[in-house]
């Protein structure tokens, strides 16, 4: 959520119970306009809170020159003083987040110990070996990094034409954007995911007769397996509003007010993702 609307954003996010106190959201709103100007960013934004049992984890990224590349994410127990989420880049890290059964504690430097599923080598439909199931320690820093990695690249969404991708490639907020009309908004053509395209950029082109380059660059929601089940869209017509909430992701929500270039998306939950959506269908 962009911290340039950031109150109307959380106004608009009530009618989900998407809520923080009014102490909270002073104290949000002036810290994150700290960082960003100690970090000279473009944009700033706040991505939500996971709870924990003993803390809470705000979370916050930033960017300079390019909002899908250049993205540093922060975290903060207070709300007041933010510290650089560590880069990821090993998969079984990924993994034990994922398989981690226990909730967040609320201590960075907790070290939990997750087992992994086993791996199996199959040829002609029969199991070749398998290896038993291996045990990994992590920090929760790094499980807290790769939670918020994984739930933005799954369910973080914007509207079609908010972001633009500029001629030496730096993707950035499109300034012509005016919001989507009462037509498109409740399409789910009309919406993307906010992060660097998965899919071929001419699948993602062929998927639309009106296909514009600089902005249908990115993966729609349809690449979201079951899409049909993975969002579920609510119109708030009386106040020009759009909401959408991740059903894999509980907690996850995104607004777009019609007509208008606001639009941004929060989480506030657990940090687990929702098991049970294939048996809800």
């Amino acid at each position: 959520m962009n911290i340039e609307y950031f109150q109307e954003g959380l106004d608009c996010l009530m009618y989900c119970g998407q809520k923080l106190s009014p102490e909270q959201k002073v104290l949000l709103e002036n810290s994150l306009i700290v960082l960003q100007n100690e970090n000279r960013f473009t944009g700033i934004y706040f991505w939500g809170r996971i709870n924990g049992v003993k803390n809470d984890y705000y979370i916050a990224f930033g960017y300079i020159k390019d909002c899908l590349k250049d993205r540093k994410y922060f975290y903060s127990l207070d709300g007041f003083q933010w510290l650089m989420l560590p880069f990821i880049s090993g998969p079984k890290i990924f993994q034990a987040a994922i398989l981690c059964p226990d909730p967040f504690y609320g201590d960075p430097s907790l070290l939990i110990t997750v087992k992994l599923d086993p791996t199996f080598e199959v040829d002609t439909n029969q199991v070749i070996s398998a290896s038993l199931p291996e045990l990994v320690r992590i920090k929760e820093e790094d499980r807290l990094a790769a939670i918020v990695f994984i739930i933005t690249e799954e369910c973080g969404i914007c509207p079609r034409g908010a972001l633009y991708k500029l001629t030496d490639g730096r993707i950035v907020p499109n300034q012509m954007f005016r919001g989507l009309n009462d037509l498109q908004c409740e399409d789910f053509s009309y919406y993307q995911i906010f992060r660097l395209p998965r899919n071929d950029l001419t699948l993602n082109l062929s998927k639309r007769s009106d296909y514009n380059y600089p902005i249908d660059f990115l993966d729609s929601v349809d690449c979201v397996v079951p899409m049909s089940k993975a969002f579920s869209l609510n119109l708030q017509r009386n106040e020009r509003l759009v909401v959408i909430k991740s059903c894999i992701w509980l907690g996850m929500t995104f607004f777009h007010k019609i007509n208008s270039h606001k639009y941004g998306f929060l989480y506030i939950g657990d940090g687990k993702k929702n098991y049970d959506l294939l048996f809800m269908l």
